[in-house]
């Protein structure tokens, strides 16, 4: 699958009622198992022992989940849970109709573009299972091979902490325009300075 090597190969499904049947579910999540996933399969296993690619520090297996959809909609609060259920890295091929798209999980459920499942083709070639791990997820949320520099997380976290500080300094500039009173307004300022230090401190480090 995906164009991996054929030593990963894993080809195990995993019944539906797996999840939903033995761990705590709300009633939404439990019907959206039911209602929007027809399987889940391992397809692939990526580790020393099936790659050749040393062990990482970090992440010593990546499990290749397809996702067969009963609709072209992903249900993000399924795979979320099945990700945090699950102690490997989970990437998710949802496949419908001959198209797929990947899933990771990291801060959150991130999710790829729709293409076609015969088009998609995954490089595992990396100096470490970690490194495959970024590779794979960077591509997911970036659409690139990541950055050496740092770990995917670290990469996601910094760019969640850069939109958070971003929308935060644009509510105190639209605070700082409207005030009036002299002490206010110039505490507004201070603080937004602080603000785009702190950003560009952040930028400074990708």
């Amino acid at each position: 699958m995906l164009g991996l090597p054929s030593t990963t190969e894993v080809g195990r499904r995993i019944p539906k009622e797996a999840f939903y049947g033995r761990l705590k579910v709300s009633a939404a999540l439990r019907q959206s198992f039911i209602d929007d996933v027809e399987r889940f399969v391992v397809a692939n296993s990526i580790k020393t022992s099936t790659t050749g690619i040393p062990d990482g520090e970090r992440v010593h297996e990546v499990l290749v989940v397809e996702v067969a959809l009963k609709a072209r909609r992903v249900p993000e609060e399924v795979l979320a849970f099945v990700a945090q259920a699950n102690p490997h890295k989970l990437l998710f091929v949802c496949t419908h109709s001959g198209e797929a798209c990947l899933a990771v999980m990291l801060k959150r459920l991130v999710v790829g573009p729709w293409r076609s499942l015969d088009g998609l083709a995954l490089d595992v070639r990396a100096g470490s299972i970690d490194a495959a791990w970024d590779s794979l997820a960077s591509l997911v949320a970036y659409g690139d091979a990541g950055s050496g520099a740092v770990t995917v997380e670290e990469r996601f976290e910094a760019d969640s902490r850069l939109k958070a500080l971003r929308d935060e300094l644009a509510r105190v500039e639209a605070r700082g325009r409207k005030e009036r009173q002299v002490a206010r307004k110039n505490a507004l300022f201070d603080k937004a300075k602080e603000l785009k230090r702190q950003i560009a401190d952040i930028e400074r480090g990708r």
